[in-house]
């Protein structure tokens, strides 16, 4: 069901903390979210509820990486180009990320980026 999600933001983080945070943070300035706390609950989330229009993906988390996370969105038609960006401690170099926001990082920074990350989301289909 591509689409179904557009406008969603799934914030992908083990930190429950953090994840918390960064929803908060989303929701506050507007921007309906959804959370996975690993891969493969993100992996879920998409079978369910379709595309998102923004995945922030932390790399580090335990039963799927971010890494192998995206090594399954690049495969799968439906989920091929994602817009991808990873929130982490380490720049990401992943032809599937678009960006990378350095943990530790405010809410600010995160409002700051959001605007130019979903103009520059990619249209189902569309690598």
């Amino acid at each position: 069901m591509p689409g179904a999600s557009e406008g969603t933001l799934l914030v992908v983080e083990d930190d429950a903390d953090l994840r918390a945070s960064v929803v908060d943070v989303l929701t506050s300035a507007g921007y309906p979210s959804a959370v996975a706390k690993d891969g493969l609950e993100a992996l879920t989330w998409l079978e369910v509820h379709g595309r998102p229009s923004l995945v922030l993906l932390d790399m580090e988390m335990p039963r799927m990486d971010g890494r192998a996370f995206l090594e399954r969105i690049t495969r799968h038609p439906a989920w091929a180009g994602l817009t991808v960006v990873a929130l982490t401690s380490r720049w990401v170099h992943h032809p599937a990320v678009l960006d990378t926001l350095l943990k530790p990082f405010d809410g600010h920074a995160l409002l700051e980026h959001v605007p130019y990350w979903l103009r520059r989301s990619r249209p189902p289909g569309k690598t």
